[in-house]
């Protein structure tokens, strides 16, 4: 099966556990999440379309948060004075023109959200790239958080995918 079909099942999945449990299965792995994240420096991200929502980890923490940028590439950004926008995928990120930018070498964590993973911690995302292009070369602690439903037994990778070096869900930490 090709990636296409691979995100199409994956978000199926994700989307028939339903709201209450996308909640309670979100908070679980969120508590999980927080002895990664101790006096560290973390980038997080807004939670979309039935993503894991770590919202109350980017109430805990002083998050930096994925801002998009042309040719499907991101910049790690903190929002001042809670100044957000909306960008063109429909994702909360803050305001560039006011932002505080930092070198992705200078994060300690990078939570990811993902569509699909395998026991590899080899990821699927929405196929865009950005995080690919983001984590390449990237020194960080990298977290993948997704729902076990969302498991597959392999996913392709090539050359310029990055797997991750944890994937935690409500079920366990890969």
């Amino acid at each position: 099966m090709d990636k296409k079909q691979l995100r199409k099942i994956c978000l199926e999945k994700r989307k028939e556990l339903g709201a209450a449990k996308r909640q309670e299965y979100s908070h679980l792995i969120c508590e999980k999440l927080l002895p990664y994240l101790k006096e560290r420096t973390v980038m997080s991200y807004s939670p979309i379309r039935d993503e894991v929502d770590v919202s109350e980890i980017n109430s805990l923490f002083d998050v930096y948060l994925p801002l998009t940028l042309p040719e499907s590439h991101m910049e790690a950004v903190k929002a001042t004075d809670e100044r957000y926008v909306i960008n063109r995928l429909g994702i909360k990120e803050p305001d560039p023109q006011y932002g505080i930018r930092i070198d992705k070498n200078e994060l300690d964590v990078i939570i990811v959200p993902l569509v699909g993973f395998d026991d590899k911690r080899n990821r699927l995302g929405h196929g865009g790239g950005y995080y690919d292009r983001f984590l390449k070369d990237c020194k960080a602690l990298k977290i993948g958080v997704a729902f076990a439903a969302q498991k597959l037994d392999q996913v392709p990778a090539d050359e310029n995918d990055v797997a991750l070096d944890m994937i935690i869900t409500e079920k366990e930490v890969l």
